[in-house]
């Protein structure tokens, strides 16, 4: 603990279902102001056991174990006591849910309130295929009611694309979720003379991220080379969609499957990256995702893990700019052979990566 703990800003970082030790919540905006020394950094997020105090901060459950009602007035009460007994003199809300809440004390208490937008909330309903249209047009109107702006001081923007999808957020800065460690040495990379592959998809699954047609492609390049192996790691939060799942991989011994219904720890996902030949990103054409950039683009790249993922200009502007993978069209069942040949011919991180890569490179932009 730093001799000048009495001196430090309290700063509460707090979502519900988003783990305590979030990548983005703990890895990078935590650990950025913990480093400087200047603020004591208190964090809420999921956890189903206690976390120890480390490094002067402390960690606190938010008890949301699920997406049900009640968890979700759980978690709120939960916010509202951590709230009343930290007594932040900087609030990051990571969730809309907790922001009535926030403003309602702000007044009182006298912190600064950020917002961390990390999802555009209202567009992603459109993703998900168990809402109706009068349920999702009632949430939406509750995500704006709960995201309006009266008593924010800041809008941290985790993807650039978010100030023209809603110029309401303002004041502003665009913090995107670029890679939090260290980047690995590279050597340039081509993979032609491999007999076998070793792919991965990682992160959170649901319809709209392809994860089905990534295992259909995976199936058809088996007949070609039949010793390659798949492992699917992840968070799958519809129970409809990680039964399909595992229907349609449990018969096929080469697809290796730890889903979750709760989200992965970070550190199982960088593993996961170590024996990966190529990541899939079998994204499908939706509307919400098309201007943004994946945080496993800037991940890949870090870790020089070549990527395969759907066509999309602004992905393919990445790709060529850190020669870190090609486009290809997972859901062309005529041609699945000829397009990975085609990514198996080219080669890879030819030069070195540059710091556009690294959170270090907005890092001081956030502190200041």
């Amino acid at each position: 603990m730093p001799e000048n703990s009495q001196s430090q800003l309290s700063v509460l970082i707090a979502s519900s279902l988003k783990p305590a030790k979030d990548v983005r919540a703990w890895e990078k905006l935590g650990k950025s102001l913990r480093e400087t020394t200047k603020y004591k950094v208190n964090i809420i997020g999921f956890s189903a056991k206690k976390i120890e105090k480390l490094d002067g901060v402390n960690f606190y459950s938010s008890y949301a174990s699920g997406r049900s009602r009640w968890d979700r007035i759980k978690a709120l009460g939960r916010f509202t006591q951590l709230l009343l007994k930290i007594k932040p003199e900087i609030l990051i809300c990571c969730t809309y849910e907790y922001l009535p809440i926030a403003r309602f004390f702000k007044k009182a208490m006298g912190y600064k309130l950020v917002y961390d937008v990390q999802e555009n909330y209202v567009a992603n309903l459109d993703l998900n295929p168990l809402l109706g249209k009068d349920k999702k047009a009632r949430l939406k109107k509750l995500i704006h009611w709960m995201e309006k702006k009266n008593g924010i001081d800041l809008h941290l923007l985790a993807e650039s694309c978010y100030q023209f999808e809603m110029p309401d957020k303002s004041p502003f800065l665009v913090l995107e979720n670029k890679f939090s460690g260290e980047i690995r040495p590279r050597a340039a990379l081509n993979l032609g003379h491999l007999e076998e592959f070793h792919f991965l998809i990682s992160g959170t699954l649901t319809p709209a991220y392809g994860t089905i047609d990534g295992i259909n492609w995976f199936k058809k390049i088996l007949e070609f080379y039949p010793k390659s192996s798949l492992k699917i790691i992840g968070h799958v939060p519809l129970d409809f969609y990680r039964k399909e799942i595992q229907k349609l991989a449990n018969s096929d011994p080469q697809i290796q499957l730890e889903l979750s219904e709760f989200p992965v720890p970070y550190t199982h996902i960088l593993e996961a990256y170590q024996d990966a030949n190529f990541l899939l990103l079998p994204y499908q054409n939706a509307p919400a995702f098309q201007d943004k950039i994946p945080t496993k683009l800037f991940e890949a790249a870090a870790l020089a893990v070549p990527v395969l993922i759907s066509p999309n200009p602004n992905w393919k502007t990445f790709l060529e700019k850190h020669e870190s993978g090609f486009s290809m069209d997972f859901s062309n069942s005529m041609t699945p052979l000829e397009d990975f040949q085609v990514a198996i011919s080219k080669t890879y991180f030819s030069k070195s990566p540059d710091n556009s890569l690294s959170w270090s490179s907005q890092e001081q932009a956030f502190l200041q």
